[in-house]
């Protein structure tokens, strides 16, 4: 399983993922990666994705689909419209390698 960090998310940015929605796969965009608080313990950044106004997705988990990250199950959050099409974030918290 992928080990996601804000690093690798860096590299992938502007670059189109898949949702996997009860109609088909929908395209998403990563168009930001937002650096949290530093901590030498824990890494926290955010994702915003932006995709088409419809369908729109609710809050929750959904799988999504990266030609080169594969599949990844991230929980998404709609923040509204915004640059033509609807914006989602996720957040993430994890320990840094060593942290405990």
């Amino acid at each position: 399983m992928l080990d996601l960090n804000s690093r690798i998310c860096t590299e992938h940015l502007h670059t189109s993922f898949e949702v996997d929605a009860a109609g088909g796969l929908v395209p998403i965009e990563l168009v930001e990666v937002k650096e949290g608080n530093f901590s030498p313990r824990v890494e926290n950044f955010s994702l915003l994705f932006r995709g088409p106004m419809s369908p729109f997705f609710p809050q929750g988990m959904y799988r999504l689909i990266h030609p080169k990250l594969g599949e990844l199950g991230i929980f998404l959050v709609p923040m509204g419209p915004n640059g033509g099409g609807m914006e989602y974030e996720a957040v993430f918290n994890r320990l840094v390698d060593g942290g405990r």
